[in-house]
């Protein structure tokens, strides 16, 4: 319960922040955005066209979440709750978790609520598995990006000042996102293109092609659910190894105060 409680402090924290909500929704409808010409998520029953808009929800929202997470792991009194987590009787870890925790809840909101209408758009054309593989691509992609973006975020936050650190970290996702998201496709007549990679997950779970382009003939195979699993598993344990280094990064400057 202590841990329930600390994280709804921080997601009501996160739930006033304005111009997070708003940068958050905006890239969440430009996300929605991108498929109008393929055709919208909600207007067919085919998992392909939810599964490039879980995608892209996993690439576009987590800009903001880069760029406004940089208290996740600072000093508390930064957060302006730092007397109520000095009276809870809870570990530095729980606290951590519970920041992190709370924040997400909030700000995952529009990605999650704009997944699910087109589960159900689904839903209504034929897919009768729409809303449940939308909550599935929801936490074995959407939610694990929003992750490791926040985690950059911590780790901009702890080491740089806050202006610095919000430039810092939305150009690390972006890179990030250069190296992991894009893959060069041969061209028949030689030379090569980009296209978006799909997630592993969405290659093992929901039989998508290794591109996320139906027009695209590469004979690659798709990724093994072990490697889905590595997949998801490694984005989440390289998150918390970079909200532990921001932890312990910001209680070390606090001490050197």
């Amino acid at each position: 319960m202590r841990f329930l409680r600390m994280a709804l402090v921080h997601a009501r924290i996160a739930a006033r922040q304005r111009a997070l909500w708003a940068a958050s929704a905006a890239l969440c409808l430009l996300s929605l955005a991108v498929m109008v010409n393929g055709g919208m998520p909600f207007e067919s029953g085919d998992v392909f066209d939810l599964a490039f808009f879980a995608q892209v929800l996993a690439m576009l929202p987590p800009i903001a979440y880069a760029a406004a997470c940089t208290d996740l792991a600072s000093s508390p009194a930064r957060l302006g709750i730092g007397e109520v987590e000095k009276a809870a009787p809870v570990a530095s870890v729980v606290l951590a978790a519970a920041r992190v925790t709370g924040t997400l809840a909030v700000v995952l909101l529009p990605s999650l609520a704009l997944l699910l209408f087109c589960g159900f758009g689904q839903l209504a054309h034929g897919n009768l598995l729409g809303p449940l593989q939308a909550l599935a691509m929801f936490v074995l992609v959407v939610a694990p990006a929003a992750l490791l973006a926040a985690a950059m975020s911590a780790l901009a936050g702890a080491a740089l000042p806050r202006a610095f650190a919000r430039i810092a970290a939305a150009a690390a996702w972006l890179v990030v996102l250069a190296l992991t998201s894009f893959v060069g496709v041969p061209e028949a007549g030689g030379g090569v293109h980009l296209e978006i990679a799909s997630d592993p997950a969405l290659q093992a779970l929901f039989g998508l092609p290794p591109v996320l382009n139906e027009n695209v003939a590469w004979t690659v195979a798709p990724a093994s659910p072990l490697a889905a699993f590595a997949s998801v598993a490694g984005r989440v344990a390289f998150a918390v190894v970079l909200l532990a280094a921001a932890g312990a990064l910001s209680r070390a400057r606090g001490r050197r105060r």
